[in-house]
This record gives structure tokens, C-alpha cells and sequence, in this order.
């Protein structure tokens, strides 16, 4: 099994992955580990399940279970936009 390639960001999130096609590799992957656990643990209910990724700042793309809507509404209410 393949590893995707990923760095320390210095956004302060651990995993940050140099290119949206690693990014999108990494999901699948986490995506599929989730309902693996998922599925042995006959429930789903506690698991951190990433849905989407996201580019920060310095260029770097992360994961996350955070929405769309609420990861814009902290990032622009951070900044006082």
C-alpha cells in the first residue's frame, strides 16, 4: 500500500499535502479507513469522518470534517472581513 506524500505546515496543521491530487488521495483513503472502522464497530456514530479539503494560507491542502459554510464563516470572521 502507497503512502500520499504530506509535510508539516506551518499553518500549525499537522498534515499538509503539496497538491490537490494528493489531497483528494489522502481523503479517499481516510474515507475508506472511516467505514472500515465503521463497519467492524457496527456503527459509524463517534467516528471523525473527513469530508472535504481545503488550501490554506501557505499553499498547502488539509483535510477536514468541518463544512464548507462553517470553515468560511471562521476564517472571515477571523479577519474582519
Amino acid at each position: 500500500m502507497s503512502t500520499v506524500d504530506w509535510r508539516t505546515c506551518p499553518c500549525g496543521v499537522k498534515r499538509g499535502f503539496m497538491s490537490e491530487r494528493d489531497a483528494d488521495k489522502a481523503l479517499g483513503r481516510a474515507q475508506a479507513k472511516r467505514s472500515r472502522q465503521g463497519a467492524s464497530r457496527g456503527t459509524m456514530r463517534g467516528l471523525k469522518v473527513e469530508s472535504r479539503y481545503y488550501e490554506c494560507d501557505n499553499g498547502r491542502f488539509h483535510l477536514t470534517s468541518e463544512s464548507r459554510a462553517s470553515y468560511e464563516n471562521r476564517i472571515y470572521a477571523g479577519r474582519g472581513v
